[in-house]
């Protein structure tokens, strides 16, 4: 876990919005492989092991999905990963693709739930758990893979600032508040303005299908 991003981290469970206290066992350059996060509110205690941060409730590890270069620079490309200072959080299967992102980009990468054997540090860090552990408007940009989970959705949604992006899958709908900037059969990329925040809950649904010509 890249210690800079612990500051955006929070706990999920619902009270105030407060940073977390890093207690750490064991670094390497400014990854945190061994420690825990402790909530100030609610006490709660969130353990790092091998540099991935267990928020609890996570779904099952999802198999173990080979990196494509085509997806990895179309997520590059279309999250406008460009820059050391962005921050991108990518959901899911997405998060298989982080490492050759790396390659390519200096962004730092933020893996949510991702499949099996994608490894944490070099710029990447990985959370396991029900939700999006984030503050709101935290990160740059956002990848969505399980937009059947409401509560990973919003919590997604959420942590994209003003200026950031949006992608997620063409057959579901983009959230309010977002602007779409490019569609293709397999994915939207959607933008929200400047200054905005989104803090509502996010229904996002599935597209209906285009009728028949």
């Amino acid at each position: 876990m890249h210690i800079p991003l612990v500051d955006i981290l929070r706990c999920p469970r619902a009270h105030d919005d407060t940073w977390l206290v890093a207690s750490i066992e064991r670094a390497e350059a400014r990854d945190i492989i061994e420690g825990v996060l402790g909530c100030p509110i609610c006490s709660a205690e969130y353990p790092i092991r091998e540099g991935v941060v267990d928020f609890g409730e996570a779904p099952a590890p999802m198999p173990y999905v080979a990196p494509r270069e085509d997806e990895a620079v179309r997520l590059a490309a279309a999250l406008d990963l460009t820059e050391a200072r962005t921050v991108a959080l990518l959901d899911g299967a997405w998060g298989a693709h982080a490492p050759l992102i790396r390659s390519m980009s200096p962004a730092q990468l933020l893996l949510v739930n991702p499949p099996e054997g994608v490894p944490s540090g070099d710029g990447i860090s990985v959370v396991r758990g029900r939700v999006a552990p984030l503050a709101a408007g935290s990160v740059n940009a956002a990848a969505l893979d399980a937009v059947e989970n409401g509560e990973m959705v919003a919590s997604v949604v959420r942590a994209v600032r003003g200026g950031g992006r949006l992608l997620g899958p063409a057959g579901a709908s983009i959230p309010d508040g977002f602007t779409e900037l490019v569609s293709d059969a397999e994915v939207w990329v959607a933008g929200l303005a400047a200054g905005a925040s989104v803090n509502a809950p996010v229904p996002l649904t599935r597209r209906p299908p285009s009728p028949s010509p």
